[in-house]
């Protein structure tokens, strides 16, 4: 091949690399569904836990600007819900079950949404030693002009309440409901790293 073809052949090769990235960058910013992808974001068994804005991805254990769901311990060993308002997590039956079978829809009015906080020990509804633990929310997203949007998170649990980590979360960037464990269609993908997520505080009973 003579110089001139290889340098063609490059030219084109890279204007072909160039124009999916460009499409890529399209349908990520025109997808509903922004998700994480694979994260590991220890939450600490303690009464701080994680503070995590599902906007930009923001964690620790002091709470990031515009923070959006609140994982903890009031009691060792324990798993808590808190959130930014009393209207953060999703219940499915009125504000004592939380943890989501597969595809449920999370949306619809601010009354189905609750903050249990140190009143409730969320740990036997949770699947210990298992990553099959989904949970509802519901967030503004100030990132657009704060609108109330709705999300789901994975957690991964050990042997008790205590043991546990975030692995996976997604959100609806357009104000409609999403489902438990529902991820960007091909064609329409949106990470998180490339489109978008983030979280604030308070103090629990």
């Amino acid at each position: 091949m003579t110089t001139l073809a290889k340098r063609l052949d490059k030219h084109f090769a890279v204007a072909a690399v160039a124009a999916v990235a460009a499409g890529l960058a399209s349908s990520s910013s025109q997808a509903a569904i922004v998700w994480s992808g694979a994260v590991n974001i220890a939450v600490p068994d303690n009464i701080d836990g994680v503070y995590l804005n599902v906007v930009n991805g923001a964690s620790g254990a002091l709470p990031p600007a515009g923070y959006d769901i609140n994982p903890y311990s009031a009691l060792a060993g324990g798993f808590y819900l808190w959130g930014p308002t009393t209207n953060t997590w999703f219940s499915s039956n009125g504000g004592t079950q939380f943890r989501l079978t597969s595809g449920t829809a999370i949306g619809g009015a601010i009354t189905n949404f609750f903050r249990p906080g140190g009143a409730t020990d969320l740990t036997s509804q949770m699947n210990l030693n298992s990553t099959d633990n989904l949970l509802g929310f519901r967030f503004v997203n100030e990132a657009l002009a704060n609108q109330v949007q709705f999300g789901w998170v994975r957690f991964s649990f050990g042997a008790n309440g205590g043991s546990r980590s975030i692995i996976e979360y997604a959100y609806e960037n357009t104000g409609a409901s999403i489902n438990a464990g529902q991820v960007p269609a091909p064609g329409a993908f949106a990470l998180l790293g490339l489109a978008g997520m983030v979280g604030g505080r308070r103090r629990r009973a």
